[in-house]
């Protein structure tokens, strides 16, 4: 299997002979509003053209249509043809853009061998959680391949636990970052009242995954390209000091390339 992360969440996974596209966040730098007033968003560049991301893509996967996932530029830039696999929740949205090619993973779909299991998302806590509405995670599985484990934007919490009792997996992709809102520069008006816990895993919580799947390599993405992060990539890499050095927690930069 070959992981390269794009920028915030967009990898590209080559798996079981296939090559997904996982959440596509195309657009060009400072394209879209402040999530915290520090800076308009995306805060970096693509690190390719996005003829280069898109080259070889089998299938592309909208985990949910937050547009630090899928946004105006994906709009632009992707096939109306291009066939994209979403949660259930998304499925009408996705078609009512255009993009006809789309089927709902439900539950668990087999393409060419490979097993794909969607998993549900706590994304955020307390007063925030029931205004990000619902994100999936998914399971990769291939009979030639490590279990693979994209947890999606979610915070630690019991589903994520259960998860990896039930697939074990061997590689683990998750977000990183925290992405906290301030009451300060509310971006959801009255309906938000206070400061946010994290919205993705912060620090602490990167490590207890850590902690609670040793058997697995841990790829912390979503961090560097918003800015609402709650901290930097290489603030997480020494907050975790002792999991990089042992190789199970690795934090990758822009357009970099990992094999398992």
């Amino acid at each position: 299997m070959e992981l390269q992360l794009i920028r915030n969440a967009t990898v590209k996974l080559c798996y079981g002979g296939i090559t997904f596209l996982i959440d596509p966040y195309l657009g060009e730098k400072h394209s879209q509003p402040s999530l915290a007033g520090r800076s308009e968003n995306p805060t970096v560049d693509l690190p390719f053209s996005i003829k280069q991301v898109m080259e070889g893509v089998d299938y592309i996967i909208v985990s949910h249509l937050h547009p630090d996932h899928f946004d105006d530029g994906a709009r632009r830039n992707l096939s109306r043809q291009a066939p994209i696999l979403c949660q259930p929740e998304d499925l009408a949205a996705l078609k009512s853009s255009g993009f006809g090619n789309t089927r709902a993973i439900a539950q668990e779909l087999d393409i060419q061998g490979v097993s794909i299991t969607r998993t549900d998302c706590q994304h955020g806590s307390g007063e925030i959680l029931p205004l990000m509405g619902v994100a999936s995670g998914f399971v990769f599985r291939h009979l030639e391949e490590k279990t693979l484990y994209w947890c999606g934007d979610t915070v630690w919490y019991d589903g994520v636990q259960q998860v990896i009792d039930r697939h074990n997996p061997g590689i683990i992709v998750c977000h990183a970052g925290g992405n906290a809102f301030l009451r300060s520069y509310n971006v959801f008006g009255p309906a938000f009242s206070g400061d946010s816990e994290s919205l993705v895993m912060d620090a602490e919580q990167v490590l207890t995954l850590c902690d609670y799947a040793p058997q697995a390599q841990v790829v912390a993405t979503h961090i560097g390209a918003l800015d609402h992060d709650s901290f930097t990539r290489q603030e997480l890499r020494n907050k975790a000091a002792t999991q990089a050095e042992r190789g199970q927690l690795l934090v990758p930069e822009d357009g970099q390339g990992m094999i398992f």
